[in-house]
């Protein structure tokens, strides 16, 4: 098929797994904030599932979920690149054949958080889901022209895994020998503009909290491989000393979330906090999510960040994309050791680590810092400075700089047989789930028109 002529501005669509405009969480937040730094180089269309909205007027809305194959697919051929999260397997191997370029997102590994989500998951559905999911991720590697992760952990883990799945390219590397015009880093970012207070929300509002108090922030939601009970305990010991301190979570049930895959802690951290008679008296559970463009209320009433996860394999790749609205807002942080977000705190001295599971050690950190305003106030600035490099603008500079020259950019090499056995390989398990909700019936229809679709496209 002949590329269509070329047009002088790059013609972009990126792709969200879940709805954006108000309660959001970080997959639906990404992809909204990589767009808009996108818009101002490129002509952007956002395609997301509906119930969704934009007010950035650069951006054109398509409401569409990746079962929306017609329009999605429609969509893709009018644009230049195509930046998604996953997208599925059949528009993945169209992707391959028309004369477009695939961005994949990689920020999340979610075979590394299938490990912790599927713990207590019976074998049977472990295995199954586990395979579907490690051929989805590796099919994105396969197709992809370009492929962005959110650290250099993250990097290191995906150049390791293309290297072993032979995806690594030799006339790649030839032209540039450290790999980044292939896989580079895009971490979360941070708006331009400051937050505002534009609310009271917590101090003097929320039932419990009076205007004095201290409040430490959890960002977030409650998931299976955070740890929320390190914190409790810390904020018990806190009070027992007798300090006014607060631990509030900011969300329990993530928006769009496909619960399979990311499993909450939240009802045993509730049964936990109302056993010990700490909740409503200093732990509180916000039951909803806190919209999106008012998290800046929350975050500047606050007078800590923290976050806490178990000693596992999620943390070292993961990335905290809520932790990032601490240095948006300045505040101090407590965080677990093992993660990159703690990482950088310890290198710019942002705060204090303490060991996974150290109650402790957590409830030392806390209160050195809640108790020195000098120290406070220092810590603030060194956040505030280190924030000016996280800008969505800074951040989103390689993936930008793709977009607009990616005609100047030799294609890699294709991996059609990689891409046929990920792909084709998906489809048993994909199958069994679809017959388990929709019925033989439905499924067989589906699979019907399935068939005429790749007939009459060649694919």
């Amino acid at each position: 098929m002949d590329r269509r002529p070329a047009d002088p501005v790059t013609r972009v669509l990126v792709v969200s797994g879940e709805p954006v405009g108000g309660a959001m969480a970080g997959p639906a937040i990404r992809a909204l904030e990589l767009a808009r730094a996108l818009a101002g180089h490129c002509r952007v269309t956002l395609a997301a599932p509906g119930p969704s909205h934009v007010e950035d007027p650069r951006l054109e809305l398509l409401q569409a979920t990746s079962a929306d194959f017609d329009a999605l697919l429609a969509a893709i051929r009018t644009h230049d690149v195509v930046v998604a999260q996953q997208l599925p397997a059949q528009l993945l191997r169209y992707v391959q054949k028309l004369p477009i370029r695939y961005v994949a997102d990689l920020y999340n590994p979610l075979m590394i958080e299938l490990l912790e989500a599927l713990a207590d998951a019976g074998a049977p559905r472990e295995r199954s889901l586990a395979r579907r999911l490690t051929r989805a991720v590796f099919a994105q590697c396969a197709a992809a022209d370009f492929v962005i992760c959110a650290s250099e952990k993250q990097r290191d883990l995906w150049l390791g895994g293309m290297g072993l799945a032979g995806l690594l390219d030799l006339d790649s590397y030839r032209r540039d020998p450290t790999y980044r015009a292939v896989v580079d880093v895009v971490p979360f970012g941070l708006a331009d503009r400051p937050p505002t207070h534009e609310r009271p929300v917590l101090k003097g509002v929320w039932p419990g909290i009076d205007v004095d108090d201290r409040v430490l922030l959890w960002g977030g939601g409650i998931w299976r491989w955070l740890d929320a009970f390190t914190p409790m305990r810390a904020v018990e010991r806190l009070t027992a000393e007798g300090r006014r301190v607060h631990l509030f979570f900011m969300g329990i049930d993530r928006p769009g979330a496909d619960r399979q895959l990311v499993p909450s802690s939240a009802d045993p951290a509730v049964a936990y906090a109302r056993e010990r008679g700490l909740e409503g008296a200093c732990v509180h559970f916000n039951r909803g999510w806190v919209p999106y463009k008012e998290r800046q209320s929350y975050l500047l009433e606050a007078d800590l960040g923290v976050s806490a996860h178990h000693d596992h394999l999620e943390a070292r790749f993961s990335f905290r994309t809520r932790v990032l609205d601490y240095l948006w807002a300045g505040l101090p942080m407590v965080l677990a050791r093992g993660d990159s977000m703690a990482d950088l705190v310890e290198q710019r001295e942002l705060g204090a680590t303490f060991d996974p599971e150290d109650g402790d050690g957590f409830a030392a950190a806390c209160a050195e810092l809640l108790d020195d305003d000098e120290l406070w106030a220092r810590t603030s600035g060194r956040v505030r400075e280190a924030a000016s490099a996280f800008r969505w603008e800074e951040a989103a500079r390689p993936l930008v700089d793709y977009c607009v020259h990616h005609r100047e950019r030799p294609v890699p090499r294709k991996h059609p047989v990689a891409l046929a056995m990920s792909t084709y390989g998906q489809y048993p398990g994909i199958l069994a789930h679809q017959v388990a909700r929709d019925g033989p019936m439905e499924v067989g229809r589906r699979m019907a028109r399935n068939f005429a679709r790749a007939f009459r496209h060649g694919v």
